[in-house]
């Protein structure tokens, strides 16, 4: 009998053990959802209310839309670009500049840093087998960039669109809302009990 009362006993802990594992592990999901929905809302918000990039920390972000850089930048990709003083970018730095007719961003890598005159980029793309074709003046580049993040920049192209928005931002919304709303009357049930 003695046998039988301590093997229960032994599956009560496991039991225990195990729903404490699940415990853990749902509030740990839960709250990475939420830091996820809360910075997905914060950077949509804030690149629609500045009608430019978000920006995080000092640097802006943007989503790599060509494979010119690749396979250092995928398509996907999110940057982050540092403002940076043009006098400081040396060759093998990575920048993002404006075009010529000041439309149309691009990243590409230093290949030589030109001091004739007013200081110039030549640039090219880590894919590409040539020099971009007109030089980069200092006053069109916006920085350089530090960081890269791959795929992450799909996640943000669809969460900026209507379908997204909702999939991404209200569906998880919803579903944390439940999930604690769930907690929220065991722990009621609970107390009423005792």
């Amino acid at each position: 009998m003695e046998n039988h009362s301590t093997e229960l006993q032994g599956e009560n802990k496991v039991s225990s053990g195990t729903q404490k594992l699940k415990n853990i592990s749902s509030n740990i999901l839960i709250g990475l959802l939420a830091v996820i929905i809360i910075s997905m809302l914060f950077l949509l918000f804030q690149s629609r209310r500045t009608a430019g990039p978000p920006s995080i920390a000092g640097h802006q972000m943007y989503i790599v839309l060509s494979g010119s850089m690749s396979p250092t930048f995928k398509t996907g990709s999110v940057i982050f670009v540092k403002e940076t003083d043009p006098t400081e970018i040396k060759a093998e730095d990575v920048i993002t500049y404006t075009g010529h007719d000041g439309g149309g961003i691009t990243t590409h890598r230093v290949v030589e840093v030109i001091n004739e005159g007013p200081l110039k980029f030549k640039t090219r793309g880590d894919a590409n087998n040539m020099d971009d074709p007109l030089p980069v003046p200092a006053q069109n580049v916006m920085g350089v960039v530090k960081l890269s993040i791959p795929l992450i920049g799909y996640l943000f192209s669809f969460a900026r669109s209507k379908e997204g928005f909702l999939i991404l931002l209200i569906v998880p919304g919803v579903i944390l809302i439940i999930s604690q709303a769930k907690t929220l009357i065991k722990h009621i049930k609970e107390a009423k009990a005792e």
